[in-house]
């Protein structure tokens, strides 16, 4: 059986029950688009259909948005929330692991393409670069404070550097 879709008293098309729910994820229609079929005595909602309701953002996550003070309703779905949470700006830590890795990024660098360049570095199947000036200074200084001899030895990949960076960082500095 064929669904019509509508948003905004204009049908989008229509389509089988089977074809709705990757139109949902992709968000080329929404829970908040209504829909018909023939037998039909007026147009409901899509989020009234199970394809519909799966998609919704759960319980946990509109919480999630609530405690974050991000806007949502009852029609956002669970992709939603995932752009919504990955378009903040990125964490002070984020920030720290990509100066420690030498990755450029900039003061508007979201939390998502945070998440990717530190991934893509760390995923690269080449050997790394050379360590920057910075990662080697912040190397040192944290091994200096912690009263640590460092495990690795030159020549000093970025890769090498940054994971030293962080193993120190689990420690805390010692008093002097």
């Amino acid at each position: 059986m064929k669904v019509q879709i509508a948003r905004d008293g204009q049908v989008l098309g229509e389509w089988t029950s089977t074809e709705l729910y990757p139109l949902l994820r992709i968000s080329q229609i929404f829970p908040s688009d209504y829909y018909w079929h023939e037998g039909m005595t007026e147009w409901r909602r899509l989020a009234e259909l199970p394809s519909g309701k799966s998609v919704l953002a759960t319980p946990a996550q509109r919480q999630m948005l609530d405690n974050k003070g991000l806007p949502w309703d009852e029609f956002t779905t669970k992709y939603q929330v995932s752009n919504l949470m990955g378009s903040r700006p990125c964490t002070d830590k984020q920030r720290a692991f990509m100066d420690d890795l030498g990755v450029a990024h900039f003061e508007t660098t979201t939390l998502k393409e945070a998440s990717d360049l530190i991934e893509i570095e760390l995923a690269r199947d080449t050997p790394d670069g050379p360590a920057t000036r910075v990662q080697l200074a912040t190397m040192k200084r944290l091994a200096a404070e912690r009263h640590f001899d460092l495990t690795i030895s030159p020549p000093f990949s970025r890769r090498d550097v940054a994971c030293e960076i962080q193993a120190l960082r689990c420690f805390p500095p010692m008093k002097s």
